[in-house]
């Protein structure tokens, strides 16, 4: 796991990306604001700053950094539901999805989004030539980690 630490030069918060790695070089990023950081809910919490462009272009940074140490990596990440809201195509995933659709190319990526869960992945090209269930796999792996993909 890497936590990066970034400030808004708009609101001058500060937010924390999480990047986990998990098998088959496929990493999660995650962010939340700081001053949330002991809350059990610190990836639903609306900051209401009108800033989530800044904030998600810091976080394609950051994949993009790792894309270029790792030319294999593949990415995932959940657009978390707001309270009062179901997980089904939440508003952050609609948000993540469009920004991540504009900056990473089919060229490069195989994207697969669960709209039922707000998932959304980026399978790396190149790793998916190797293995052609690379897919499947993350998928199997995902949902025998994590009881929120049953």
């Amino acid at each position: 796991m890497s936590l990066y630490r970034f400030k808004s030069t708009k609101s001058n918060l500060v937010y924390i990306v999480r990047v986990e790695q998990y098998k088959c070089n496929i990493y999660a990023v995650k962010f939340y604001q700081k001053s949330h950081r002991l809350s059990p809910n610190k990836y639903r919490i609306m900051t209401n700053t009108f800033e989530p462009r800044r904030i998600i272009n810091t976080c394609i940074n950051i994949m993009l950094s790792i894309y270029k140490e790792n030319p294999k990596a593949s990415f995932g990440f959940i657009g978390a539901n707001g309270f009062n809201e179901d997980t089904v195509c939440t508003k952050r995933y609609r948000v993540y999805a469009r920004i991540i659709a504009t900056y990473f190319s089919d060229k490069f990526f195989y994207h697969k989004e669960n709209i039922e869960k707000s998932a959304y992945m980026l399978i790396n090209n190149i790793a998916l030539k190797e293995n052609p269930d690379l897919t499947q796999q993350i998928e199997t792996f995902f949902i025998n980690q994590y009881d929120y993909f049953e």
